[in-house]
């Protein structure tokens, strides 16, 4: 595709997606509260990445009123987030690293640096923290972190049709035996069309990439390529789920620092799908049982995700 993007196509394709994010945006601020909740916050945690990709796009006013319902309603004296409206005992230092990074973008420190201490008990056997790290300037932590996402990698067994990606303790080894119930929680199967985990391989190369930015180890970029290599073999059906968002992240990073072609398409093709997707009031969804809250979760998560995309795109003439 790169060959045939010329300038104006590019502008063009940019000027569609500013305009899916504005529309996207849109649709998160009709749920915004007076109170600075999004949404009925009884449905649970699910606005954390409210600030994050509100301050990206310039919503000044909304990340500070989301911030500020935070700190009177969920921030405990030591610096953690609890209480009745956080409901979601999964992916706890994920759902807070990204509120992490939402909080220092806005310079709301007590919800970013304030949370730090927690959020470090959890590394390096929780990857969701790298970003706040970056974030926040705890590079070791994040160092760290890229080491254990390369153990992981080398451990797989299964590559390129299979990742293994929960990891044990006890065993300090990848977890390879598990209940066909649980199969979602410990492997994505590359070519095999159901919803998966098919966020591993972008957040991944993301987290690598933002690392790169921060300190130019080859190692870093060396296993962002690897991660994304995997996203992008996945079968053509997980444009089919929403969990292919993530394949952006890594994508749109990975052209910005390199410019090479296989990038550049990938990641016009996820803009593309984000295009395709968007529903004419400016939601995404994909279940029609979809709770509001889940729902904010999701739409909160894909414009954070174009804007990095558009972001990309723009990053080389």
């Amino acid at each position: 595709m790169a060959s045939i993007i010329t300038a104006n196509i590019k502008a063009q394709k940019l000027a569609e997606y500013r305009a899916a994010r504005q529309k996207g945006v849109a649709w998160i601020l009709r749920h915004h509260q007076p109170d600075g909740t999004l949404g009925n916050p009884a449905e649970g945690y699910h606005f954390y990445r409210a600030p994050w990709t509100l301050s990206l796009v310039g919503e000044t006013e909304a990340t500070a009123a989301i911030c500020g319902w935070f700190r009177r309603n969920m921030l405990t004296p030591d610096g953690r987030i609890e209480g009745p409206y956080r409901v979601f005992n999964d992916a706890y230092a994920y759902r807070n690293s990204a509120l992490i990074v939402g909080a220092q973008q806005a310079g709301q420190y007590d919800l970013s640096h304030g949370l730090m201490r927690d959020l470090l008990s959890y590394i390096p056997y929780a990857c969701g923290p790298g970003f706040a790290c970056l974030a926040t300037g705890y590079l070791d932590a994040a160092r760290k972190i890229a080491s254990f996402l390369q153990r992981i990698y080398d451990s797989q067994p299964a590559l390129p049709d299979r990742f293994y990606y929960a990891w044990s303790r006890s065993k300090q080894a990848i977890i390879t035996e598990y209940s066909e119930t649980d199969r979602f929680w410990y492997i994505v199967e590359n070519q095999v069309a159901r919803a998966q985990r098919w966020t591993i391989g972008g957040i991944a190369a993301g987290f690598l990439c933002r690392l790169y930015l921060a300190e130019p180890d080859p190692s870093y970029l060396e296993y962002a390529r690897k991660y994304e290599a995997f996203s992008m073999a996945a079968t053509p059906r997980q444009f089919e789920f929403p969990q292919v968002c993530k394949s952006s992240w890594g994508s749109s990073l990975l052209y910005e620092i390199t410019g090479e072609e296989p990038y550049l398409e990938w990641t016009y093709r996820m803009g593309d799908w984000y295009l395709a997707t968007q529903k004419e009031d400016g939601r995404w969804q994909f279940k029609d049982d979809s709770s509001r809250g889940a729902l904010i979760e999701l739409n909160l998560e894909f414009l954070m995700h174009l804007d990095t995309l558009m972001a990309g795109l723009a990053s080389r003439p």
